[in-house]
């Protein structure tokens, strides 16, 4: 049953989860590379099951495996460094201070709501450590105002991340997509830190919005639009489209929201990441925000 291959992925999750093992480098050696791409090969195809599939068991069956094969690949010495080219439909990110890297994919289920799954491999020298992430958003409330550990995770397929510093303390703006359903899609935008034993939390009060602080942005809307929303390294922003339904009568109700030509933007001030005035393309309100975009 399909219910219970899921269940057998979230306990190799587990094992992903502070796993440490031995894994001492060395000079590079042709034979871990030949190695890790003979394991590429067979996650390239789990990958492309686990999306393309028409059946749904097929799917899950495919995620099981992909997760094992997946630890299998990281096991091998001088992992990190290796860049998985051929997996097109799983994220692979590293932040600029390159302390972590971190995986994320999802699975379509019959329902047309999605499962998401990921791993951050930590960046070290002498031992291998990964912590598997739960997909746990459907069982949180007022997700925008909770700090959650990797095993109550907000699920995204981040596609960008941002490393800076404050006060000497280190973070990493995640910025994803989660295709809640078959009429409303999300864009995140969320922090990630380590605590002080080393463990990744997400989320922390950084977004001041209309003068109320948010662990993580969480924007909806209807599925056939598409949302910009991304961190501008130049402008040292996070700039979003201003999603609104067409008819006010629909507020609320996120099937129906589309971008309306004007964009917001975040900006970092003293440890917060700031709600900006709206703008529009071509022409600002004020001086200050043409000057800026």
């Amino acid at each position: 049953m399909p219910k219970t291959v899921l269940t057998y992925c979230i306990a190799l999750l587990c094992l992903l989860a502070g796993q440490q093992a031995k894994a001492a480098r060395s000079p590079v050696d042709s034979i871990y590379i030949d190695s890790i791409r003979n394991i590429e090969y067979q996650l390239e195809g789990l990958s492309h099951n686990i999306i393309n599939s028409p059946d749904l068991q097929e799917r899950i069956t495919s995620c099981y495996y992909f997760i094992q094969t997946l630890k299998r690949a990281l096991m091998v010495p001088h992992s990190f460094d290796y860049e998985f080219k051929l997996l097109q439909t799983v994220s692979i990110l590293k932040p600029d201070d390159q302390a972590f890297r971190i995986f994320t994919w999802n699975l379509l289920l019959d329902s047309g709501k999605y499962m998401y799954f990921g791993a951050i491999q930590m960046n070290r020298s002498d031992s291998l450590q990964l912590f598997g992430l739960y997909d746990s958003s459907n069982s949180i409330r007022n997700a925008e105002f909770k700090t959650v550990d990797h095993r109550h995770w907000i699920g995204a397929l981040y596609y960008q991340i941002h490393h800076y510093k404050y006060k000497k303390n280190k973070y990493y703006l995640l910025i994803g997509w989660d295709g809640e359903d078959d009429k409303v899609n999300k864009k995140v935008v969320d922090i990630l830190w380590f605590d002080d034993m080393g463990n990744p939390q997400f989320g922390a009060p950084f977004f001041e919005v209309n003068g109320e602080y948010q662990n993580r942005m969480i924007f909806s809307f209807s599925d056939q639009a598409v949302m910009l929303c991304r961190y501008e390294p130049k402008e040292k922003a996070v700039v979003y489209a201003h999603m609104v339904p067409p008819n006010p009568m629909q507020k609320g109700r996120y099937e129906y929201y589309l971008p309306d030509g004007t964009y917001d933007y975040l900006e970092f001030d003293k440890g917060f990441w700031v709600q900006k005035n709206m703008f529009y393309l071509g022409r600002s309100k004020s001086p200050h925000q043409l000057r800026k975009f």
